[in-house]
C-alpha cells in the first residue's frame, strides 16, 4: 500500500489513498509522531477503528436511519452497527481509493465520486496542505441537487512519545454545549450548558484545560452510556470564529502541543472507550481503551432529523493542525 509524504523542517505528513487516511504527524523537534496508526498497513482495507480516515457522508450516528432528500422523499439508510447508521454506512468514504495527485512540494488533492452510498451522487475533493507547522485538511463536494454531507477526519492522537494513554493529557475546548446522547450513544436533540450547575456533566466540561482522564469512570448514567470516557459531542458557542483554536492538547509533559482549528460547528470528542479486539499499533503497541484521542470536526450528529436546510449541493469545510 503507497504512503504519500508532505514534510518540511518542522513536520511530516504521511497518508495513503484507502480513505485518505492520515498516518503520521510528526512534530520534528521532538520525533513525535502524534496520530495512532495500523502496524500493517493491510489493516486499513477493513479499518475498524476509523484510524485517520475521512468519514463521510454522515459523519457518526444517524438514528432512524434515513433521512428526506430535497423532494421530499423519504431515503432509508443501510445500517452498520446494529440500528444504527454510522459513518456513512458500509460504502463510507473510509473504505474507497481516493485519487491522489500533487499539487506542489507542499499539498496534495485526493479526488472520488460517490455513485454507490445511499445519498445522491456527489463529487469531493480533498487538500492536504503543509505551511510551516500548520496542517490543514480542506474539504470540498459538489452536487447536482442538494444532498446530505457532513464530512470529518478520524485520526486518534497520543501525543505522549512513549504512546501510554491519554489519561493524563490536558485539554481545552472552545467554549461549548455538550450535545447528550441516550442508552444507544444516539445524538439527541437534548443540550447542556456546563454553567447550569448539573454535577454529573461538570467532569466534561473542558472550556478551561484539565487532565481528560478527570472525565473516566465516574459511576454515573452518562458515564456508563459512554462506557467510562467520553464520546460525546461539544457544540461550539462561537463556530464562526476561526482563528480561535477549538481544541488545545497537550502531553502531560508539555512537551508536545496540539492546536486545532476549524469553521465547524461540533465537536465529537471519543476517547478509545469501545475497544474490545486490541490490534497492533504503531511502536510494538496495541490499541487499547483510552490508548487514543480523536477530534471529529464535523455538523451537530444526527442532524438530519433537525433542519431540512443542512441538505446542501456546494460543500466545503477546514481543520487546520498546528503542532507544537
Amino acid at each position: 500500500m503507497k504512503t504519500y509524504q508532505i514534510e518540511n523542517d518542522e513536520v511530516r505528513i504521511e497518508f495513503i489513498a484507502r480513505g485518505g487516511c492520515l498516518t503520521k504527524m510528526i512534530n520534528k523537534k521532538t520525533d513525535t509522531n502524534y496520530l495512532i496508526h495500523y502496524a500493517d498497513l493491510d489493516e486499513y482495507q477493513t479499518n475498524p477503528y476509523f484510524l485517520g480516515a475521512t468519514i463521510g457522508r454522515n459523519a457518526g450516528r444517524t438514528s432512524p436511519p434515513f433521512y428526506t432528500n430535497a423532494a421530499g422523499e423519504k431515503v432509508e439508510l443501510d445500517c452498520n452497527e446494529g440500528k444504527l447508521h454510522l459513518h456513512g454506512g458500509q460504502n463510507g468514504l473510509h473504505f474507497q481509493e481516493w485519487k491522489v495527485e500533487r499539487l506542489h512540494g507542499s499539498a496534495y488533492e485526493l479526488n472520488f465520486v460517490d455513485t454507490a452510498s445511499p445519498y445522491e451522487n456527489m463529487q469531493f475533493r480533498l487538500v492536504y496542505r503543509l505551511e510551516k507547522n500548520r496542517f490543514r485538511i480542506e474539504m470540498y463536494g459538489k452536487a447536482n441537487i442538494p444532498t446530505i454531507c457532513n464530512l470529518t477526519n478520524h485520526a486518534f492522537f497520543n501525543l505522549n512519545a512513549d504512546k501510554t494513554t491519554i489519561e493524563t493529557h490536558q485539554l481545552k475546548t472552545a467554549e461549548a454545549s455538550l450535545q447528550l446522547i441516550d442508552s444507544e450513544f444516539v445524538p439527541t436533540k437534548g443540550y447542556v450548558d456546563f454553567g447550569d450547575g448539573e454535577p454529573d456533566y461538570a467532569p466534561f466540561n473542558f472550556n478551561s484545560r484539565a487532565e481528560v482522564g478527570k472525565a473516566f469512570q465516574l459511576g454515573t448514567e452518562l458515564s456508563e452510556i459512554c462506557a467510562g470516557g467520553i464520546d460525546l459531542a461539544y457544540c461550539f458557542k462561537e463556530p464562526d470564529d476561526i482563528e480561535m483554536p477549538k481544541i488545545e492538547l497537550t502531553d502531560d509533559t508539555e512537551t508536545n502541543q496540539l492546536v486545532i482549528r476549524s469553521n465547524q460547528e461540533a465537536c465529537v470528542i471519543y476517547t478509545a472507550n469501545k475497544i474490545t479486539a486490541p490490534t497492533p499499533i504503531n511502536i510494538g503497541r496495541h490499541m487499547t481503551k483510552y490508548q487514543g484521542i480523536t477530534f471529529e470536526m464535523q455538523r451537530k450528529p444526527n442532524y438530519v432529523h433537525e433542519a431540512m436546510e443542512y441538505l446542501t449541493d456546494d460543500y466545503y469545510t477546514f481543520t487546520e493542525y498546528e503542532i507544537l
